[in-house]
């Protein structure tokens, strides 16, 4: 296909991160229709149909129409568009359990946090691209002053999205662009203070912020395998989610239950289809059903991961790491969730649950993953 106003049309791509991209889409789908139809809301698997067709749409548009090299010249703007809709999302957004995070669109709930995560990641490669000598050399006072202005954004962006209660997108954000920094060239020793500091401040924030964080901190040391001190005495509704899901996942064995038994789907664990879609798959498919989708997470994260090295631009190559990473360590946060080795958090599993604005995103980021690996033939 040609490309508009450009000289140049696709010919070929990397066809298993498409296909891996795809069949997450559609596995995504079908668990969707399975625990929408015992709930009577099939309404959540007919959106979910219309925001992954509109999601593929949209990837496949950016492979072969999108001409990153150009773009790069907005991502500031990207930035400020960001920032913006955090704001506005602080004054008009709706609240719910506490947590300020998305803007009612009627079509779908549209959360500004996405947006400013992969935002972050097309700046912090613009950066590091254009300083990457000054990047490797760099101590500590050196990266403060050379790399000022990623630090005073992204404590803006942080900072809003803080204010909007949305800490576990703060946190694999966080994780992403500390990885991004490394793959850059920055000095190991400057990304382990890095690490101390954003463990030091996600501590604080649980100890001195909202008392349910606390409490997911309790939780999960009641329910984490090897935590070895006193185990907290809570009420029970607090732990019922954490406690369904492992009971959940342990019944689902190595082949399942089956759909036509499962149990958590029907009302037992309240956010099955969000933030524990991957507890249904294990229950109903068991660890082989559950190791798939991990698997396939897998393969397109390390296919991405080996493509993205093999490239000559240094802007993109970065781009593509930093854009997998964001997805795979909300994979990972998703399924620790699900099985206790990560403290509750809402978070969802790219692809597969029920989600409008986080579809979109991924899909983005794959669309331009695959603009990445495309070759293309001058004319």
């Amino acid at each position: 296909m040609k490309k508009a106003g450009n000289k140049s049309y696709v010919v070929g791509y990397d066809k298993v991160i498409l296909f891996s991209y795809l069949i997450l889409m559609v596995i995504g789908l079908l668990i969707m229709l399975d625990i929408s139809s015992v709930r009577n809301t099939m309404m959540y698997f007919y959106r979910q149909l219309a925001y992954a067709i509109v999601s593929i749409v949209l990837s496949l548009y950016i492979l072969y129409y999108c001409n990153l090299t150009k773009l790069r010249q907005f991502n500031s703007l990207l930035i400020g568009i960001s920032i913006v809709l955090l704001i506005v999302v602080l004054f008009k957004g709706d609240t719910v359990k506490g947590a300020t995070r998305s803007i009612n669109l009627g079509i779908v709930n549209f959360q500004p946090s996405f947006f400013a995560r992969i935002a972050l990641i097309f700046f912090f490669a613009h950066i590091i691209d254009k300083k990457k000598e000054e990047l490797s050399k760099s101590g500590f006072g050196d990266f403060l002053k050379s790399f000022l202005s990623l630090i005073v954004v992204t404590g803006i962006v942080y900072g809003l999205i803080l204010k909007g209660q949305h800490l576990s997108s703060l946190i694999i954000s966080a994780a992403s662009l500390v990885c991004l920094l490394f793959l850059g060239g920055l000095r190991l020793k400057i990304v382990a203070v890095a690490l101390v500091i954003c463990l030091i401040a996600g501590i604080a924030v649980i100890k001195i912020g909202a008392k349910y964080r606390s409490d997911r901190l309790d939780i999960f040391k009641k329910y984490f395998l090897f935590y070895k001190g006193p185990v907290p005495v809570l009420q029970p509704e607090k732990e019922y989610q954490v406690k369904e899901s492992l009971t959940a996942l342990t019944s689902g064995k190595l082949f399942g239950t089956g759909a036509d038994r499962g149990r958590a789907k029907h009302y037992y664990l309240p956010e099955a289809r969000t933030d524990y879609v991957f507890t249904v798959i294990g229950e109903e498919f068991g660890f082989l059903g559950a190791i798939l989708v991990f698997g396939l997470h897998c393969l397109l994260f390390f296919k991405i991961m080996l493509m993205a090295y093999k490239q000559t631009d240094f802007y993109l190559r970065l781009l593509a790491m930093g854009l997998a990473l964001n997805i795979f360590l909300n994979v990972l946060v998703n399924v620790g969730v699900s099985m206790s080795i990560l403290p509750s958090t809402g978070n969802t599993l790219p692809f597969i649950s029920y989600s409008g604005t986080a579809m979109l995103i991924d899909s983005i980021s794959i669309g331009v993953i695959l603009n990445v690996s495309a070759t293309r033939k001058q004319i």
